[in-house]
């Protein structure tokens, strides 16, 4: 064994030119894998472990009766919606016997203000919590100054005292669902020993307070500490006999906070692993690819050790051990890379404005034993094939042939290949027509599909180029039209890692640019208001309620209409709904009524979001924490407002408030008079500029941001994206430097009768465009296929229809052909240098 190693070393030493590009391919794919583990680890071991240190004193927790789960709100880590405590309910807990202590917690919306300006961005929640004085219920410790006492004082994490650039004594501002408050920091705090709850910028108030600046009079809920040597299952079972309230255990609700705070986590942790898989999957065709022509151009060597005795296994166990070498190397130094580059995908994620948990990296064992499997195994059962197909040749046969392979396209290969093709299409379509997504598994089949059809369609490819290439570049175009036919498998293998890449980003902007459509076009044809007040994030209304007030009362405006979006529960799911003065609104947001009549909102009715006129007169059911809408149907509208978090149903505003309180402005309408608009438009703008959580937008803007959560996201895509491509060209650039090593016969016989050395750059340089814009076009093909079929099955009414970015693809399509150009630049210039008969003696 110890002689195959040092034999397998000093192969691969000798031909270590032809394994960098490999070994990089290896290393980015592990590198990336092992990047993703450690953030996803990082971010779920923090969170998990601030919330069970600041909870570790609460050992049970009383809340409202589970109305539904929630789409998320200010301070909501637990998704439900519940119906609200009643005011007594801390005093009726704390009779209870075997509590030693109850402490009633209100949570809702509070936004830091300083100098005008809002503090905070990305998808941090903003929080406002009353102040808990006893230590061992409170999740917060002091980290600085005093407990707030009296209204107008405050407490902030530390977190948001860092970011704001405040201390105890600083004056600021706090926009609550009640409006703007004039505050004193009096002290800083921790989240145990966080600076901050995780996903959230917390703002702790006094008792007293709570009432006008959170408009809640009953607590949101309850923490109860258990008396020492009372049977904790006894006091829990006492406390769920109050009425109207659900008990969760200290433990259990520590789990249910750890789950929810990691949750949004998660989307992104899948997303990331299936970049990587993606990544490994470029890789795996790079590594097959160097082995295949290694092993080929060293077959005459393989049979001449056959032939002095050497045994299959050895010549298998060679190729395999250099298999491992290279594998074993480039995976460590992609595991160093990861880990050092955990930052990089940090600033990555960042792009979607998702904010993210701050602190040291967590580098778990079950991390690095999963990288490293992948990085070896993969290189390892890559290069099998290759190698089993060496050790297999009959020695007479590899001394006499050194072919790398047949020419011939295995029809039997094809004809299977096309049976799956068939299956894919047909999975694709039913799944369609069904919409089941059962069905949409077998349209994958067009992945084994594409790799057993490669080579009939690369040698198709290179038929039906050629007289186009001559055409274009006479002689050369031919010869590299002729030149993807030498080896088909070895060009369709290299042609499916950059068809993978450019199936990925075709299928993620056809999803994306649907994404900005379906979000913007309620939008797009439904905005009749000259200006729109939109708040400072898109996940929760930010506009103090009476800026609306404010800005009609300006001369320079005609009319305005305001909206506020409530979270309620229908039939058991949560939904949105809109609470909208019925006789202003319509006039600058065409809601398009379908049937029925909006004023009839005035009413006491409801109306929906659909297309169905037959809801007329249907009863609805809204549950919302303080209380219950029962109203009839008296209207139905094909558009919402638009966004992500549009109504499905709406109110009258008034209905709205007496239903749910006080709630913060989502959007605000303006029309302004006849006149002079620039000067009507500075005014408005002046009134919002000194509004916190509110930004002025034109029609013309506000249609054009109707799509900006979709396009951070596309920004993250794009980044990931960028690194597979990096790895198909890589696989490009390897190829083509092993297949020149492979040709250099021909290529010196090319020199001999006259080529110069800037023609046989041109063929080399066109073989690669030819091959880049076969691989390129298929997998724009497979994608838009893919993702048409995708969209209808999984879209639902979130994406009503498919579009398809015709000139964002066209763009994709040239960037692929013109980087398989450049990735091939180098290996034409290295093989244009080398002097003829040096080219020659390589051939034989």
């Amino acid at each position: 064994m110890s002689g195959m190693f040092r034999s397998a070393l000093r192969s691969v030493m000798a031909s270590r030119s032809r394994f960098v590009l490999t070994g990089a391919a290896i290393m980015l794919s592990v590198a990336f894998l092992v990047a993703t583990l450690v953030l996803s680890d990082s971010m779920r071991g923090r969170a998990a472990d601030d919330i069970a240190a600041a909870l570790a004193g609460t050992d049970a927790v009383v809340q409202g009766v589970t109305l539904g789960a929630s789409d998320g709100g200010p301070g909501e880590l637990g998704g439900s919606v519940r119906r609200a405590l009643g005011p007594d309910v801390a005093e009726r807990v704390a009779e209870v016997d075997g509590v030693a202590g109850a402490a009633p917690q209100w949570i809702g919306f509070a936004k830091l203000v300083v100098d005008g300006s809002s503090v905070g961005t990305g998808t941090a929640t903003d929080v406002g919590r009353n102040w808990i004085a006893d230590p061992v219920l409170s999740p917060f410790r002091l980290a600085a100054g005093r407990a707030p006492v009296e209204a107008g004082e405050i407490v902030i994490d530390r977190s948001l005292a860092s970011a704001a650039g405040v201390e105890p004594g600083d004056q600021v501002q706090v926009l609550t669902a009640t409006g703007m408050h004039d505050a004193t920091v009096t002290g800083v705090a921790t989240y145990a020993e966080a600076d901050t709850a995780p996903l959230q910028r917390t703002v702790l108030l006094p008792d007293a307070a709570v009432p006008g600046w959170l408009d809640a009079e009953a607590p949101t809920e309850v923490v109860v500490d258990i008396a020492e040597g009372s049977d904790r299952a006894e006091v829990i079972g006492l406390l769920s006999e109050l009425p109207g309230v659900e008990v969760t255990s200290g433990p259990d609700h520590v789990r249910t906070m750890q789950d929810a705070a990691t949750s949004p986590l998660q989307f992104l942790t899948v997303f990331l692993l299936a970049f990587a898989v993606v990544a490994v999957l470029i890789g795996v065709t790079i590594i097959f690819n160097t082995f295949s022509l290694t092993v080929a151009r060293r077959r005459r060597e393989s049979g001449l050790l056959r032939a002095i005795g050497a045994e299959r296994r050895q010549v298998l166990g060679g190729v395999v051990v250099e298999a491992l070498l290279i594998g074993a190397v480039a995976t460590v130094a992609g595991l160093a890379g990861g880990i050092a580059g955990v930052g990089v995908l940090r600033w990555l994620v960042g792009l979607t404005g998702v904010t993210l948990l701050t602190g040291p990296s967590i580098v778990s064992s079950t991390s690095i034993v999963i990288a490293a499997t992948v990085g070896v195994g993969a290189t390892l059962l890559s290069a099998w094939i290759p190698a089993r197909r060496a050790a297999a040749t009959p020695p007479i046969e590899a001394l006499r042939d050194s072919a790398a392979e047949p020419r011939v396209v295995s029809p039997v290969r094809t004809a299977v290949g096309l049976g799956l093709a068939a299956v894919a299409i047909a999975g694709g379509v039913t799944a369609v027509a069904r919409t089941s997504t059962t069905w949409l598994l077998l349209a994958a089949a067009v992945v084994p599909a594409l790799v057993l059809c490669g080579p009939a369609i690369v040698t198709a490819a290179a038929r039906w180029s050629a007289p186009v290439a001559r055409r274009l570049a006479g002689v050369r175009g031919s010869i590299a039209a002729g030149n993807l036919a030498t080896s088909p498998r070895r060009a369709s293998s290299t042609a499916l890692a950059l068809m993978l890449g450019t199936a990925m980003v075709t299928m993620f902007a056809i999803v994306a640019s649907s994404l900005t459509n379906a979000v913007g076009s309620d939008v797009r044809e439904g905005l009749r208001a000259d200006l729109v007040v939109t708040s400072a994030t898109a996940d929760f209304p930010t506009i103090d309620p009476t800026l609306a007030g404010r800005i009609g009362a300006l001369p320079e405006v005609t009319s305005v209409a305001s909206l506020a979006i409530a979270e309620g529960i229908v039939d058991g799911q949560p939904t949105a709904v809109g609470g909208i003065d019925p006789s202003v609104l319509p006039s600058m947001f065409d809601l398009d009524p379908v049937a029925g009549d909006l004023g009839d909102l005035r009413s006491g009715g409801v109306a929906v979001v659909g297309d169905d006129p037959t809801l007329l007169g249907d009863t609805v059911v809204v549950e919302f924490e303080r209380s219950t809408l029962e109203a009839p149907i008296v209207a139905v509208v094909a558009r919402s407002t638009g966004g992500f978090d549009a109504p499905a149903h709406f109110v009258d505003r008034r209905a709205l408030d007496a239903s749910v309180g006080g709630l913060l402005d989502a959007l605000v309408f303006v029309d302004l008079a006849d006149g002079d608009a620039a000067r009507a438009e500075a005014a408005v703008r002046e009134l919002v500029r000194a509004t916190p959580g509110s930004f002025l937008s034109t029609r013309a803007e506000h249609v054009a941001n109707s799509g900006s959560e979709v396009d951070a996201f596309r920004n993250f895509i794009d980044g990931m994206l960028y690194l597979a491509g990096f790895i198909a060209l890589l696989g490009v650039a390897n190829t083509t430097a092993l297949a020149i090593s492979e040709r250099s016969g021909e290529i010196g016989l090319l020199r001999a009768v006259g080529a110069t050395r800037r023609e046989l750059r041109r063929i080399v340089r066109l073989e690669a465009a030819l091959l880049s814009f076969v691989a390129a076009a298929i997998g724009t093909a497979v994608a838009i296929g893919f993702g048409w079929a995708l969209i209808e099955v999984t879209g639902g009414t979130d994406l009503p229809s498919v579009v398809v970015p015709w000139v964002r693809l066209a763009v994709t399509l040239g960037v692929a052909v013109a980087a398989g150009v450049a990735a091939a630049a180098w290996p034409a210039y290295r093989v244009s240098r080398v002097p003829v008969l040096e080219l020659v003696s390589r051939g034989r």
